[in-house]
């Protein structure tokens, strides 16, 4: 139990601005990567007018107004900033990237020489420019599935000023890209629908390790959509179910298969498993048929453990207490996920009393070189001891990173230096290899 309130007072508002300090950070690493259209349009103007600029596709961000709303200016500059990098990098050499206007919401490319934008190209870029964000934290997966991608042509005219063609054909790749955006909801409903209910999903499972000793605390069920549906998707499976709605039936078809396909835990170990929060609404029949299954299993109570996202409203929080208390009598654990980076709730934090809390991905990553996020990690610590919780660090990839959070006392770790997300056969006698990995 907490010694003191922790949500009154100066707490929440340390805790506050801790994360909003690492936010801006992290927003002002991509600031400043592409010139605005207005210092690039006399060149590209120039190169219409010789016949050496065909087209432009853009990368539009308009739909994430809500988005921003919700996780603020900061994060919306830092995303615009990663889709810069990525631009930059799927583009082809000659051709000229920038920002429609500064602080805007669109990115344009000009294609410069006498190749077309073919059919079906844009699909390729799409698929290299959001390849890079496979392994982003949720939040930042909710924006790329509002993000669209048009094109338009650029054909010379003597009597037209090549400014003013440039500033129409971007209008019309903007209208493309949203009439495509609409289309790419239809056909991402469908295909969700689908592996629901032919149960096409993948169940891959991460260990969670003790960051002293090596041994591995259990094991994270992931969900992937399987093969070509992933790739269909273009997004992650959770976001486009969300987006059609079916974001229920599928967190109930996924913990279903967790349990069904998980690997060999042993007495001590654990099982992680998300949840949405309507898991625990009063008298849900599909918790209550876990719970058997799991006990039909001779499986302990306190070998399942719930990971329970920050991110859920005052009232799905009110709603979930009475049946997350009963479930913790009974000696069920709880973890509480994507802590760090996004809007404090140390009210859920004092009343679901967690015994995990696992430590936003994105805080993570690259904690060796950032001094805010480093400060963060430590009061996340400091908070987790006083609540009697121990820390899980998501998102170790570096050694770096794995030094910095073991001087610093964090009981756990999960990440792909750690272990990448396997099936539940790959992961037979995988332990000693673990420990030999991070020992050597």
């Amino acid at each position: 139990m907490w010694e003191d309130d922790p949500f009154g007072g100066m707490e929440q508002q340390a805790l506050e601005e801790l994360s909003e300090a690492v936010r801006d950070e992290e927003a002002s690493q991509f600031r400043g990567r592409l010139p605005t259209l207005g210092e690039v349009l006399d060149e590209v103007g120039g190169a219409v007018a010789a016949r050496r600029c065909s087209g432009l596709w853009v990368v539009d961000t308009s739909q994430l107004e809500g988005w921003e709303r919700q996780h603020g200016g900061g994060a919306f500059d830092a995303l615009m900033g990663r889709l810069a990098q990525g631009v930059e990098g799927v583009k082809g050499a000659p051709d000229v990237a920038c920002v429609e206007a500064s602080g805007g919401d669109t990115l344009v490319v000009f294609v410069m020489g006498d190749a077309l934008i073919e059919e079906g190209a844009l699909d390729a870029i799409n698929e290299r420019l959001l390849g890079a964000f496979d392994r982003a934290q949720m939040v930042v997966q909710q924006a790329l599935e509002r993000i669209a991608l048009g094109s338009a042509m650029v054909l010379a005219n003597a009597s037209v000023d090549p400014r003013r063609q440039i500033y129409r054909a971007i209008r019309r790749a903007r209208a493309e890209a949203q009439v495509g955006y609409h289309d790419q909801q239809r056909r991402r409903s469908r295909v969700v629908g689908h592996l629901i209910a032919q149960r096409k999903i993948r169940t891959l499972f991460q260990p969670v390790v003790r960051l002293a000793d090596r041994r591995v605390e259990g094991f994270e069920a992931l969900s992937r959509a399987e093969g070509g549906a992933a790739q269909r998707l273009g997004v992650h499976l959770f976001v486009a179910a969300s987006r059609a709605e079916l974001d229920g039936e599928l967190d109930q078809a996924c913990r279903a298969l967790s349990l069904e396909r998980r690997p060999e835990i042993g007495e001590e170990g654990k099982l992680f498993i998300n949840c949405l929060p309507p898991t625990f609404y009063a008298s849900n029949p599909e918790l209550q048929a876990l719970l058997e299954s799991w006990r039909l299993a001779r499986m302990r109570p306190d070998q399942l453990v719930f990971e329970v996202t920050e991110q859920i409203t005052y009232e799905q929080f009110v709603r979930i207490m009475p049946t997350v208390r009963k479930l913790r009598e009974e000696g069920y654990r709880f973890a509480l996920d994507d802590v760090g980076t996004g809007a404090a709730n140390l009210r859920l934090l004092a009343e679901l009393e967690p015994d995990y809390i696992k430590m936003d991905l994105e805080l993570t990553r690259g904690i060796a070189r950032s001094e805010r996020k480093r400060a963060l990690a430590q009061y996340l610590q400091d908070l987790a001891k006083r609540s009697g919780a121990e820390l899980i660090a998501e998102g170790i990839e570096t050694f770096d990173d794995l030094e910095v959070l073991q001087q610093m006392g964090v009981a756990l770790g999960q990440g792909y230096l750690l272990g990448e997300p396997r099936e539940a056969e790959a992961w037979e006698g995988t332990v000693a290899q673990i420990m030999d990995t991070l020992e050597s």
